[in-house]
């Protein structure tokens, strides 16, 4: 696929480029990429250190380094957006230096919500209007406007919660999502399974901090999974579910990664590749809204259930696309800019959907865990039940990677159509026998669909 070239080509061929924002590493393939279009020159802006990885190439770079949030990933993630509205001294320098005649594109992360860095406009940035949507107390009118099927729920006061949330408790308990009076969350950072009334005033506590009112919703059993669109100006593309591995530390709910070996019934996968294009729709017409955005969900024994809308770039994205041979974190930036691709939705959703269909991708990270000694690369193999350290010469199941804070599996052999939730939780019960470390332990979520006669298995590849 090299219809991106040309109109990427068009935006930077001749000029400097700044990215801007995470680890500077984050940046590296993207500074080939626009390399290889013409850019001149490339400066990387790391709002969040250097980070673990190969540093860009044939680059400047300068780094503001991350502060310490502990395993407060929201946090950490706000705090490098802020850098973007507001950087510090040493970066406008560098800014000016690199550029001072101010003709630089300026490319940031998908979440920036910055119109300009140092004075110069980002290519593309969230509009306030689109980051208000993905308030998770706002989902159940986003999709009774997008006519799609959703789980009852109520919004409600925090402290009220704790004498209410039995009215939606459909017998597993309820699960509590903050709402955005502290900014935007995700990665279940502000979302709590409650079973009973002790962890209701423990929960409410905790989310007082944070929050003014969250929205309550009966706990959803199955796969967590998503559903990724993009909005074009003739239409919504929408790809193949992603599922989210979601793994759970008794009531709490952890998130550990993506991938796109699951299968889903294919009724279940039609009904989110529907709901996913009419939320896009709905996105368009009520907010101008351009670009990527995730819906997502639970694979429930009822079908496909909603919990979320972000109207953003979400991580499932890159991994539906890992190999294929499209930059789309820059393609987006096109899209929200306004600026043609010379392509139409229909086609780019037939291109996209086919080769992320046939090529599979996915592991399990987490990011602030501690790295007490890093693996670089090291294969694993998986019996079923647990891992273990490949043999020399023994074709592993996956490969490990640690250091500064971050872990993860990548995996290089998995079946097609299963869960890799089960692998998940086996693989840092692994890491906690070899690094010595507390991350567990921790449970898959059930592939309920599987079990259950009332939809068929998957047919799919």
């Amino acid at each position: 696929m090299e219809w991106w070239r040309p109109p990427l080509e068009a935006l930077v061929g001749g000029r400097k480029v700044i990215v801007a924002g995470g680890p500077a590493v984050t940046w590296s393939e993207a500074v080939d990429t626009l390399r290889s279009v013409g850019a001149t020159q490339a400066l990387v802006v790391g709002t969040e250190g250097m980070g673990v990885g190969v540093p860009p190439a044939d680059a400047e770079v300068v780094v503001v380094e991350r502060e310490d949030h502990g395993d407060d990933v929201m946090a950490a993630l706000h705090a490098g957006i802020r850098v973007l509205d507001d950087p510090p001294p040493h970066v406008v320098d560098a800014v000016e230096a690199f550029d001072p005649d101010r003709t630089a594109v300026v490319f940031g992360i998908f979440l920036t919500e910055a119109a300009a860095l140092a004075g110069r406009p980002f290519v593309a940035h969230r509009r306030p209007e689109w980051v208000a949507l993905e308030d998770k107390t706002r989902l159940a009118e986003l999709l009774d406007r997008a006519g799609v099927a959703r789980s009852p729920s109520m919004v409600v006061p925090v402290a009220a919660a704790t004498s209410r949330w039995r009215q939606l408790d459909e017998g597993a308990g309820t699960v509590w999502a903050a709402d955005s009076t502290a900014g935007f969350h995700g990665g279940a950072a502000s979302t709590r399974w409650v079973t009973d009334d002790v962890e209701a005033a423990t929960v409410s506590a905790e989310l007082a901090q944070r929050a003014t009112t969250v929205r309550v919703m009966p706990f959803l059993d199955g796969i967590p999974t998503s559903i990724h669109g993009i909005v074009l100006p003739d239409g919504v593309v929408v790809l193949r579910p992603v599922e989210l591995v979601t793994l759970r530390r008794g009531r709490r709910l952890v998130y550990a990664g993506c991938a796109t070996y699951w299968d889903p019934p294919t009724a279940v996968r039609e009904e989110m590749r529907e709901a996913a294009r009419r939320v896009g729709a709905e996105l368009r017409r009520a907010v101008d809204f351009r670009g990527a955005f995730t819906l997502d969900g639970v694979a429930t024994r009822d079908g496909f259930r909603p919990t979320e809308v972000n109207p953003r770039f979400g991580a499932g994205l890159l991994t539906i696309t890992h190999g294929i041979d499209v930059p789309l974190t820059l393609v987006m930036d096109l899209v929200v800019a306004g600026r043609p691709l010379g392509i139409t939705a229909e086609w780019l959703e037939r291109e996209l959907l086919e080769a992320a269909d046939a090529q599979r991708n996915g592991g399990t990270w987490q990011i602030h865990v501690p790295t007490p000694e890093p693996l670089g690369g090291r294969g694993v193999v998986y019996d079923g039940v647990s891992w273990r350290w490949a043999l020399d010469g023994e074709q592993p199941d996956g490969v490990g990677v640690s250091g500064g804070g971050y872990a993860r599996l990548f995996l290089a052999r998995m079946p097609v159509g299963e869960s890799v939730a089960p692998r998940a939780a086996a693989f840092w019960r692994f890491y906690d026998e070899v690094m010595g470390t507390a991350i567990g332990p921790l449970e898959p979520a059930p592939d309920v669909l599987r079990s259950s006669d009332r939809l068929p298995p998957s047919t799919r590849p």
